[in-house]
């Protein structure tokens, strides 16, 4: 099953978008930024397989990133608002 769907090609970037910020709940200029980065979305069964799972970890990564920076760029301002 999987050998036939590496025939069919990866969602488009713009659904894999769609797709990995309903899985994740996170926005949009993050998740854009991953999928435009990766240089490709394999086939069917590679985006599924392997490629989403890893966008998704980047997504996650790159979020907890941004949430430590903000807690040290308030620190060192003294704004509580401040946001990345």
């Amino acid at each position: 099953m999987m050998d036939y769907y590496s025939n069919y090609p990866a969602p488009s970037r713009e659904e894999a978008i769609k797709e990995v910020m309903k899985e994740t709940g996170i926005e949009e200029d993050i998740v854009k930024s991953v999928i435009m980065g990766m240089p490709s979305l394999g086939s069917c069964t590679g985006w599924y397989v392997g490629f989403k799972h890893d966008a998704i970890k980047e997504v996650k990564r790159i979020k907890e990133e941004r949430k430590e920076t903000n807690k040290v760029l308030q620190r060192i301002t003294g704004d509580p608002t401040f946001r990345y």
